[in-house]
């Protein structure tokens, strides 16, 4: 390293000869700074080649981004627009079932959420925009899903609720097939030959002919009466409703029994004051007796 290095140049022409002593340290020095150089250039050469490339796909990953966005954002408003269509169809569901509408600006702002805030600093602005209308739409039919859930709830127990009415309602005829022989009102009657208040329907049939309870309920009476009913069941069907079977042969339940729409309660027969078998058929709502007539499918009754 101490030793220098001689260096001759020689030129062809005007006979130039010159010798050059150079340190050795120097010329390590410049080759070390070449090679430097050489390899920072080198270097930054393929970075940048690097960077280029990743650009380049991140602009492509861009506009894919961009596109699935938009069928997405599509797709959204499709969606939103079809749930118009559930909405129209809830707000007939209610009508029918008495049920209040939900207003129509309930409907349109769901239920809120939290404001989508993206990062700028990642993303495009166009994207940024795309985004925040995906999230406001998703907030919406959030919103939408969520009261339209609730509003099924509701109509479900209305119809539940409407089915235990119905069962509980006196609707079907206690001896199908059978005929009327005699009405609800002022008639005259069979046996004293005077006119009077007939509360209830004969229902003229057989003896034997199973009774059918014409709904659910619970059997309150069963016994013979001293007013001319002869063996009379009284059936409580609850919110309001009752019906009684008289000038019954037989009776198949007991006073707490639970019976269900269709049910045999007992078999038409002909005591108490009766000159025929028949069945003597009455219904009260709370407490006020109506014409049975109504409450008896007419379908299965025979009418002179």
């Amino acid at each position: 390293m101490r030793h220098p290095i001689e260096i001759i140049l020689v030129a062809k022409r005007g006979n130039f000869l010159r010798n050059i002593r150079v340190p050795l340290y120097v010329i390590v020095a410049v080759l070390v700074g070449f090679t430097l150089v050489t390899i920072t250039s080198l270097t930054l050469f393929i970075f940048n080649a690097q960077n280029s490339i990743t650009i380049s796909g991140a602009e492509r990953e861009n506009e894919q981004l961009l596109k699935t966005l938009d069928s997405l954002n599509s797709l959204l408003q499709n969606s939103q627009n079809n749930f118009d269509n559930h909405i129209v169809q809830d707000n007939r569901d209610r009508t029918y079932w008495q049920l209040a509408c939900i207003h129509p600006d309930i409907w349109s702002m769901g239920i809120g959420g939290k404001q989508y805030k993206p990062a700028s600093e990642y993303i495009s602005h166009e994207t940024q925009n795309m985004l925040v209308q995906i999230y406001e739409t998703l907030d919406v039919l959030k919103g939408q899903s969520y009261l339209k859930k609730n509003s099924m709830n509701e109509i479900q127990g209305k119809i539940e609720s409407n089915l235990r009415l119905w069962a509980h309602i006196p609707s079907t005829n206690p001896v199908p097939n059978s005929k009327l022989c005699s009405g609800f009102g002022y008639r005259v009657d069979p046996i004293k030959k005077t006119v009077r208040m007939h509360w209830g329907v004969d229902l003229s049939t057989p003896r034997g002919t199973p009774i059918h309870a014409p709904a659910d309920g619970v059997v309150s009476r069963t016994e013979w009466s001293k007013g001319g009913y002869g063996w009379v069941i009284d059936v409580d069907h609850g919110y309001g409703f009752e019906t009684r079977y008289a000038h019954c042969h037989t009776m198949l339940v007991k006073p707490g029994d639970i019976v269900k729409r269709g049910q045999i309660i007992g078999t038409v027969g002909s005591t108490g004051r009766s000159i025929a078998p028949h069945l003597h058929y009455e219904v009260h709502v709370s407490g006020i007796k109506v014409n049975p007539y109504y409450y008896i499918n007419s379908a299965t009754i025979i009418v002179d």
